[in-house]
């Protein structure tokens, strides 16, 4: 799934949308022929929401004589088809949302599908996510404090916070995975990532169409109860348009501890070697440090992440990357939240053209008001910051967001 350069302009084919619902729907189609006799049930739950939306520097840009404050609303519809027996679940996820300012040039209509598989079996399991997006690049690549997030896995790390353009950009990311228990106390997880993004109606060297491919094997060893040491090795490969592909490999070690039943830390350090010219390659250390805690009233997730990662820059570089979502419900009624994503960037290949090292920081606090069981108010506010090393400037932006979510009866089929 590549690009195409036509008529000056990059045009991306719907291949990339095919591929997420063919895959859904003979996903589906094989979960209907589960026999009669397992237990099985059906749930379409959709969601509505209009958003105001307020963001006083909307591009993060440095210059005080550039007007780029905006305001305006946000309509967002979204359904969850999921589907759930004894030894699977599924869901698929299409939403669609419109974006409308009093500056037109922002305006955007942006569409989304996500889907996941996971199916158990006696000794092993399987597991396939993915997801398409069409969207703005100001949005797009402004790495965002998600709060919806609670798997540190599912954190991505390949925007650019490069959000000055009207362009658009298209990304397609399908991550298989299976794992295989060999015994009460081993296993073993082998993965797959690949992600193809293209970008359209670009000015300038701005942004670069890449694709991104990365396998794991690992193996899982139960020391104790509460205790499973981790090893794993990984190969990647990254292709942006224009250049040759630059492979990496390395491996991690680690593990995993269960402190309760609600509270887990994990650990793992390693190396990953990276080829910056086609003689020579450049070995950079990678870590991920993670907290997570689920209670009935508390959802906790903390992360500490050292990463290899690419994106539409055109070049792998170091990421040094803190997460922290944490959600409290207040009572019956009311919720809030905060979030951070901060992350330090440097290039692998000294001299690129296309790339410049990076501070950034996004805060985010989220209040949510649950008028009845079918209707809520919810606002957030997020403070963004961004310090580009070859501006010499930075620049920050406060945004407020106020939605009004309206949330049907589910539909359920059981059988």
């Amino acid at each position: 799934m590549t690009s195409r350069l036509q008529n000056g302009r990059f045009t991306y084919s719907c291949v990339s949308l095919a591929i997420c619902a063919a895959t859904a729907i003979a996903t589906a189609i094989a979960m209907l022929a589960t026999p009669a006799a397992q237990a099985a049930e059906w749930r379409i739950e959709p969601l509505v929401r209009a958003g105001a939306d307020y963001d006083d520097n909307a591009i993060l840009t440095p210059r005080t004589d550039v007007d780029a404050d905006i305001s305006g609303y946000i309509i967002d519809l979204k359904a969850k088809f999921a589907y759930a027996s004894e030894t699977s679940k599924f869901f698929i996820t299409p939403t669609l949302r419109t974006r409308d300012y009093d500056k037109p040039e922002y305006d955007a209509d942006d569409q989304f599908l996500d889907f996941r598989l996971d199916h158990d079996t006696q000794s092993s399991t399987f597991a396939f996510r993915g997801n398409y997006s069409r969207e703005s690049v100001r949005t797009a690549e402004r790495s965002d404090a998600d709060l919806d997030i609670e798997d540190p896995d599912e954190i991505p790390d390949d925007d650019t916070a490069r959000v000055a353009s009207v362009a658009r950009r298209q990304l397609f990311r399908v991550s298989p995975s299976w794992s295989y228990r060999m015994s009460d106390a081993s296993s073993i997880v082998a993965a797959l990532a690949y992600t193809d993004t293209s970008y359209d109606e670009v000015i300038g060297n701005r942004y670069t169409d890449y694709s991104d491919a990365r396998a794991n094997l690992s193996y899982r060893r139960v020391w104790s109860p509460r205790n499973t040491a981790i090893l794993t090795g990984f190969y990647r490969q990254y292709e942006s348009d224009g250049s040759d592909p630059v492979d990496g490999f390395g491996f991690n070690a680690g593990f995993e501890r269960t402190l309760s039943e609600t509270m887990r830390i994990r650990a793992l350090v390693g190396v990953e070697n990276t080829e910056t010219t086609p003689t020579e390659t450049e070995s950079n250390w990678v870590a991920d440090f993670s907290l997570t805690r689920r209670l009935q009233t508390i959802t906790m997730l903390a992360q500490y992440r050292r990463s290899i990662s690419g994106g539409g820059a055109g070049s792998l570089n170091s990421r040094d990357q803190f997460n922290l979502n944490f959600v409290r419900r207040l009572n019956e009624r009311a919720s809030a939240g905060l979030g951070v994503r901060a992350y330090q960037t440097n290039a692998l290949i000294k001299g690129n053209t296309n790339f410049d090292e990076r501070d950034y920081v996004q805060l985010r606090a989220q209040f949510t008001w649950k008028m009845t069981p079918r209707w809520s108010v919810e606002t957030n506010y997020r403070y963004t910051f961004s310090d580009r090393s070859s501006l010499g400037e930075s620049a920050n932006s406060n945004q407020v967001t106020v939605w009004l979510n309206y949330r049907p009866t589910p539909i359920i089929r059981s059988r």
